[in-house]
């Protein structure tokens, strides 16, 4: 007979949590998880002491973001677990990687409305892939390797396992050589796709005289950003992203367009308006980057790749769709050139050009200090290897403008959700999963004070990460649609802003105040030379419009550019 070994629940748990290889858990205490916090008392794991749930799942998702691994996140039962459920909805809107952990009421209390008992598994089921309740030990490690493997396989996402304190408390008896033959789960990858299926796809290729790819965040989930750069250039075909496939390809590539929809580039909107075939990889065609859905593409044929067969023709019809990985599936298209479709394609890419000489970004001016200003100079002085998270509204939009110079997976944003305080906690996730690269927060001054209590985390954690507050005392999108579609109704928009320096300063972090360009640059180069975090509060022009702009309920067709003066103003300079 093999030797056997007891191990407390909480201990057997906490030791499956390193066997999977998690390094960082982002956690906050309470009564139904004080045993499992017992058992970490004595684990290798770093246990980064939150000051909200909240961050905690905003630092696993962006910890998810940067690693492709699951970042962990636990939460006692109650209020705790639910402070989790905005950062578990952000993960599962976005596709990332996550394992939510929670306390649980002990398994009689369960039903009896407890102290502090919630239906976590109930709450969350519409937002993971998955979620476990565990009612005993003897297949906790199943469980957490399923878990596991849900969470990484397919289309990523978070999952949530829920353990009752008594589980926690209770022995399990086990081989003593268990974790020997325990296996960390691998990413499964699974193609459902046929030869017809890619000769269909290739007949549409051969017969478009204006195909555009549109590459979404499964070509960065994937990995598959050197296929596709292989595949568009063999092709001669032009490229636009969606926010989250901002890194799929590099900046300066003469084949991408940056991105398109609602706040993107007018010459993308016009390109997907214009186009005969949209080659759609890895999106979910949500209504931010299609408009109005009867206009999207009018003109084009649609063949869409995704790991997830759900989207098939859910928003937009579908010509031909290939269910599989990208990185599979690229390489089976085989070379569609012929001398017509080449002579064709060339003329397509001059097109985008002339259309993005005609409507280009506006260059920042830098003798006003506005976000604009201060995004592009930032971007200026950033590492190539840096990563950037930013938080939610115009400040968002403007770094996903001119962000362009970053790697794969490493511009963070809460797409799919947009939430509102993702961006400090998510850029401090990244940094424990990437402790020697540069990470920098964009944030507005209104998201910021969502999360801003994790700066003492930061600094208890010792890890560098920078942060840049745009303040102008408004929350900026929300008085920008009121500007425009409200007659400038301004109503709950005006902001009081605490002293931000001071602020930092308490929590133990170094700061500054800027508000000029001039401040701002030598501010951002004393924030990169600082070995710790550092905080630039950054007082901007109060009134500033995210242009170009798909208004709500309109089509790609009618983007709004610059106003003519400021445009004629260019011109003349």
């Amino acid at each position: 007979m093999k030797p056997k070994i007891k191990l407390r629940g909480a201990e057997y748990i906490v030791r499956i949590i390193e066997l999977l290889d998690a390094r960082d858990l982002f956690a906050y205490p309470g009564g139904a998880i004080l045993p499992i916090y017992d058992a970490l008392a004595y684990s290798s794991l770093n246990c980064v002491l939150v000051r909200h749930e909240q961050g905690a799942a905003f630092m696993a998702n962006g910890y998810g973001r940067v690693t492709g691994r699951p970042g962990f996140c636990l939460a006692t039962s109650g209020p705790g677990a639910t402070n989790l459920v905005t950062g578990i909805a952000d993960a599962y809107a976005d596709s990332v990687p996550m394992i939510a952990i929670t306390g649980q009421v002990a398994l009689h209390l369960i039903g009896s409305d407890a102290f502090q008992e919630t239906d976590i598994t109930g709450i969350c089921i519409p937002i993971t892939k998955k979620t476990y309740l565990l009612t005993g030990l003897e297949r906790a490690a199943e469980i957490f390797c399923e878990a596991y493997s849900v969470s990484i396989s397919g289309r990523p996402g978070p999952v949530l396992i829920d353990v009752p304190r008594s589980i926690q408390a209770e022995y399990v008896e086990l081989d003593e050589d268990w974790e020997s033959k325990f296996v960390k789960p691998e990413r499964e990858v699974k193609n459902n796709f046929t030869d017809q299926d890619i000769a269909a796809a290739v007949e549409l290729f051969k017969n478009a005289e204006r195909p555009l790819i549109i590459c979404g965040h499964g070509v960065l989930l994937s990995k598959a950003w050197d296929e596709l750069r292989t595949f568009v250039h063999r092709e001669n075909v032009p490229v636009i992203s969606t926010i989250l496939g901002i890194g799929a390809m590099e900046h300066d590539d003469p084949l991408y367009f940056q991105w398109l929809g609602m706040h993107g580039m007018k010459y993308c909107n016009d390109a997907v308006q214009n186009a005969d075939l949209i080659v759609a990889w890895g999106i979910r065609f949500d209504d931010r980057i299609t408009g109005k859905l009867n206009d999207f593409a009018p003109k084009a044929k649609i063949m869409h790749v995704d790991i997830d067969r759900s989207e098939s023709s859910k928003n937009v019809r579908t010509d031909v769709f290939i269910n599989g990985d990208l990185k599979t599936v690229i390489d089976r298209i085989p070379d569609t050139r012929t001398e017509t479709n080449t002579r064709n394609r060339t003329a397509w890419v001059a097109q985008l050009n002339d259309w993005k000489e005609e409507y280009p970004l506006q260059e920042a001016d830098y003798s006003k200090f506005t976000q604009v200003s201060a995004i592009q100079l930032l971007d200026e002085m950033l590492d190539r290897s840096a990563v950037v998270s930013t938080d939610v509204g115009q400040h968002q939009m403007w770094a996903a403008q001119y962000c362009q110079r970053l790697k794969p997976n490493h511009f963070l944003t809460s797409g799919g959700l947009g939430s509102m305080g993702f961006g400090l906690p998510a850029a401090m996730g990244a940094q424990a999963g990437l402790p020697y690269n540069d990470v920098w927060c964009i944030t507005g001054d209104g998201s910021f004070q969502m999360n801003m209590q994790e700066m003492v985390t930061c600094v208890q954690e010792k890890w560098p990460v920078k942060i840049l507050i745009l303040d102008n005392n408004y929350l900026g999108m929300v008085r920008q649609w009121q500007e425009q579609f409200y007659s400038k109704n301004y109503s709950g928009v005006n902001l009081l802003n605490p002293d931000f320096v001071m602020l930092a300063k308490a929590c133990g972090m170094e700061a500054c105040y800027v508000d000029n360009t001039e401040d701002l640059k030598k501010a951002i180069q004393t924030a990169h030379d600082h070995k710790g975090p550092y905080l630039v509060h950054a007082h901007v022009m109060k009134e500033e419009n995210v242009l170009p702009m798909v208004a709500p309920g309109t089509s790609l067709s009618e983007t709004i550019y610059y106003p003519a003066k400021a445009q004629a103003e260019k011109v003349t300079k």
